[in-house]
């Protein structure tokens, strides 16, 4: 089953942040960390109990080259991702 993923408003105003922060650093850098995220998501999507509990209920996925995590809770069928 592949899993819908949904990003509270607090989630998406980071990541907004976070792809403007890196592409002002360096241009074409902000989409690099959009393929890592992707990468993450994609990965969650298809095995979402695979990452370590963090605390309660959130699950937490490392990306690869940024220092960022993807912190998630299992609903149903929809990935909810603080």
């Amino acid at each position: 089953m592949t899993h819908r993923i949904v990003f509270r408003p607090e989630a998406e105003t980071e990541l907004t942040e976070a792809v403007d922060w890196y592409e002002a650093r360096s241009q074409g850098l902000g989409a690099e960390f959009l393929r890592s995220l992707d990468a993450v998501i994609a990965q969650v999507q298809r095995h979402p109990t695979l990452y370590p509990v963090l605390f309660g209920t959130a699950r937490r996925a490392v990306l690869r080259r940024f220092p960022y995590s993807l912190i998630y809770t299992i609903h149903d069928d929809v990935l909810l991702c603080y």
